[in-house]
């Protein structure tokens, strides 16, 4: 089962915007014209499909998210515990692990040293919003010394939905 790490952006956008609810996510297949929201659907539904794919977060990642949350996008902070309740959830059902954060080794802002850590940590796919993290993929599907894959939230979904539709046969 590959394990997912999904950027703090994509987290807050996947239940922040275009009426999205963690308390309603689509079933994948099929996908959604919100690529965020769909790709907490593939880890939701996980266990529906074998547990084929496998959430990994953490504490300074769950952080990042209820920063953006708050900041950003203006939820109540009962909203957002009980999303982040809902994503520590979905990582435990889907086969997916909450893992303890390592102290910061790079340069690099948190944005991107946070999911970046974590993918590396964990030999995870890295699914990214975030601009910054986005313009990292534009050097290559896979980045920085260890190899860490990177794809944005619609490759991620499409890939997701293909590969379910692909084992349905």
């Amino acid at each position: 089962m590959p394990l997912v790490v999904l950027d703090a952006t994509l987290l807050a956008t996947a239940t922040a915007f275009a009426g999205s609810s963690y308390r309603s996510w689509p079933d994948i297949p099929p996908t959604t014209s919100n690529p965020e929201a769909d790709c907490i659907s593939v880890i939701a539904s996980s266990p529906r499909h074998g547990h084929d794919f496998g959430l990994v977060v953490s504490e300074r990642l769950l952080r990042q998210v209820a920063d953006t949350l708050r900041a950003s996008v203006g939820l109540r902070p009962r909203d957002i515990d009980d999303y982040l309740l809902a994503l520590l959830h979905f990582s435990r059902r889907s086969g997916g692990e909450i893992v303890e954060d390592r102290p910061s080794s790079t340069m690099l802002p948190a944005h991107l040293d946070i999911p970046l850590s974590l993918a590396q940590q964990k030999q995870a796919v890295l699914v990214a919003a975030h601009p910054d993290l986005r313009a990292l993929q534009n050097r290559g599907p896979e980045w920085g010394p260890d190899r860490i894959a990177l794809i944005g939230p619609r490759e991620f979904s499409v890939r997701a939905d293909a590969a379910r539709r692909a084992r349905r046969g």
